[in-house]
C-alpha cells in the first residue's frame, strides 16, 4: 500500500500511506505519462462515481468484479471487434485504430482544447496500437488526429525514446532467448517461441514485449506466437499472437482459451505443460491460416 510519485524522468519513489490506497506500479517505459501527483489504484472510487472502461473488450479486463460496483453508469469505449457491449453506454468503433483515437475524436467533437498532458498519452495510445503507424488499422483520419496531437505538444522524439530506446538489458536478453529458440511450422508460415521460468530467470526479466513482433518479421512468416510461463512449475502460459494481416483471425484462436483481441493481434492464457499447450496451439494456428477470409 503505497503511492508512486513519478518524477520528470519516470523514476518511481514510493511513500507509504498506511493502507489508504492500493496502487499499481506502472511499467518503467510508460511511467513518463503520469503527472507528478498522479497514481493508479485498485480501490473502489466510492459512491456517485461514473465508470469509464477504456480498451476493455470484456468486463473481465477490469478484474474479477462486477463493473457496476466500481461506478454507475458504466461507459464502455473500445475498438475491439469482439467487445461484449457490457456497458450501460457502449461506444465501440471497431474500425478505429485505437481507443485513444476514439477518445481524441470525442474531445474534438466536445470542443475540449488539447494540451500537452492530454496529447501525449493519446499519441502514445495511437502509436503503440498501430505498430508505429505500420498496421492495417491506420486510416487517413488516424494520421490527421496524430498530427493534431503533435501540434498540441506531443513530443515525437521524446516519446519514441521512452517507448523504444530505453529497453532494459534483461528484456533484451529475453528477446534474444525467444529468437534463439524460434521454431517454424506450417511450411515456415508460423513461428513459435516459448520462454519458460528458467529462461526468465537467466534473463532476469519477465518482459517479453516485442518478441512476438520480432518473430512475425521473419521472412515468410504469416503468424507468430510467443508463450511465456506465468507459473513457477511452467504449467500456465501467457500467449501473444500476431498475424501479418487481418485476413488471419488469431483472436478466434485466443477465444478458445477465454482470451481475445483483434483479428491480427490477440492473446490468452492457457493451462497445462508446454507440450499440451503446443498440442492445442499449433493446429489451431495452422487452421486459422487455412480459414483466411
Amino acid at each position: 500500500n503505497s503511492i508512486p510519485m513519478m518524477g520528470a524522468r519516470g523514476r518511481h519513489d514510493y511513500i507509504t500511506m498506511g493502507g489508504m490506497f492500493t496502487t499499481i506500479k506502472v511499467r518503467d517505459d510508460l511511467a513518463f505519462l503520469l503527472e507528478a501527483d498522479e497514481r493508479i489504484g485498485t480501490d473502489a472510487p466510492g459512491a456517485g462515481a461514473t465508470l469509464i472502461a477504456l480498451d476493455c473488450a470484456t468486463a473481465g479486463r477490469m478484474g474479477e468484479v462486477e463493473p457496476s460496483t466500481l461506478g454507475s453508469p458504466v461507459i464502455n469505449i473500445d475498438h475491439h471487434h469482439d467487445n461484449t457491449r457490457f456497458g450501460d453506454v457502449d461506444l465501440v468503433v471497431d474500425d478505429a485504430s485505437s481507443t485513444a483515437e476514439i477518445v481524441a475524436t470525442l474531445l474534438q467533437i466536445a470542443g475540449i482544447a488539447l494540451t500537452e498532458s492530454i496529447a501525449t498519452p493519446l499519441y502514445v495510445g495511437i502509436v503503440t496500437d498501430t505498430g508505429r503507424f505500420g498496421y492495417a488499422n491506420v486510416a487517413p483520419a488516424t494520421l490527421r488526429i496524430a498530427a493534431d496531437l503533435v501540434a498540441a505538444g506531443a513530443d515525437i522524439p521524446a516519446i519514441c525514446r521512452s517507448l523504444y530506446e530505453e529497453t532494459p538489458l534483461g528484456a533484451t536478453r529475453l528477446l534474444g532467448a525467444a529468437l534463439t529458440g524460434v521454431r517454424l511450422i506450417a511450411d515456415g508460415r508460423v513461428a513459435l517461441a516459448s520462454l519458460n521460468q528458467a529462461a526468465l530467470a537467466e534473463a532476469g526479466s519477465d518482459s517479453s514485449d516485442g518478441a512476438v513482433e520480432a518473430l512475425r518479421s521473419i521472412q515468410g512468416v504469416e503468424v507468430a506466437a510467443v508463450l511465456r510461463s506465468v507459473s513457477g512449475d511452467d504449467r500456465q502460459w501467457r500467449i501473444s499472437m500476431r498475424a501479418s494481416s487481418s485476413e488471419v483471425d488469431v483472436s478466434a484462436v485466443a477465444r478458445e482459451r477465454n482470451g481475445g483481441g483483434h483479428r491480427a493481434a490477440a492473446g490468452c492464457t492457457a493451462d497445462g505443460d508446454l507440450a499440451a499447450v503446443l498440442g492445442w496451439l499449433e493446429p489451431a494456428l495452422t487452421a486459422a491460416l487455412s480459414e483466411q477470409r
